[in-house]
């Protein structure tokens, strides 16, 4: 008697809940409090509101977007913001856009990277493509904020943020973020395993059978040959 095994065909994705985006993170002096917002992530894959206006801080456009792919193990996310004009504790600071962006694949190390169109902060004007972690000091005498660009933090889950422009007051009251991208590691879908009930599974399983079933025959004809 030949028993065929039924296999089981794996259709679970391996989704990464770290990828996400949002806007814009602001915290102002006298309790002045927004976001983070908008925020995209993959229940809600894009996001745009049309300004942001929080006490100092002014923006345009602000959109956000993340992708998953876990066929072939890819994700992303983007922020950008348009049209800052902002203040804090006195220093000015402009950009006619910030966006942030991540980029990650299975095996390979996750990328971030950072583009500001004519940025200006107290008359000095900042790298389009910042390395990244570039910190700046205004004003330079006697600095009241720090001024992060392409800030990129790896976090302990082994996914990586990139906020494309972080103020923050030395003193620690006030902290303003702009363009925040997270993602990785990106994960892939398991294989499928070839049920053995159908298909090709049920092709070998006969085979399997009928292969016992000649070495059976074989053994009776040489009992009574």
């Amino acid at each position: 008697m030949t028993t065929l095994l039924a296999g089981t065909t794996s259709t679970a994705h391996a989704r990464s809940d770290t990828v996400n985006a949002y806007g814009a993170s602001i915290a102002l002096p006298l309790g002045l409090d927004f976001g983070p917002a908008p925020v995209a992530d993959l229940g809600n894959p894009t996001a745009t509101v049309a300004s942001v206006n929080v006490g100092t801080v002014s923006t345009g456009v602000v959109a956000v977007e993340v992708e998953q792919n876990t066929t072939v193990g890819t994700e992303s996310a983007r922020a950008s913001v348009d049209g800052l004009s902002a203040t804090l504790l006195g220093v000015g600071f402009s950009a006619g856009a910030v966006r942030a962006e991540c980029t990650a694949a299975t095996g390979v190390p996750t990328t971030g990277s950072t583009v500001i169109a004519d940025g200006e902060v107290l008359g000095t004007t900042l790298n389009n493509n910042p390395a990244p972690n570039t910190t700046l000091l205004f004003p330079p005498l006697l600095p009241v904020i720090e001024v992060r660009l392409n800030e990129q933090i790896s976090n302990p889950d082994g996914s990586l943020t990139v906020h494309g422009m972080r103020v923050r007051a030395l003193s620690g009251v006030g902290d303003v973020i702009l363009s925040s991208a997270t993602c990785g590691p990106a994960t892939l879908d398991p294989p499928n395993e070839a049920p053995l009930a159908s298909g090709a599974g049920l092709y070998l399983a006969l085979g399997l059978a009928a292969a016992g079933g000649g070495a059976m025959l074989l053994r009776r004809r040489r009992q009574f040959g």
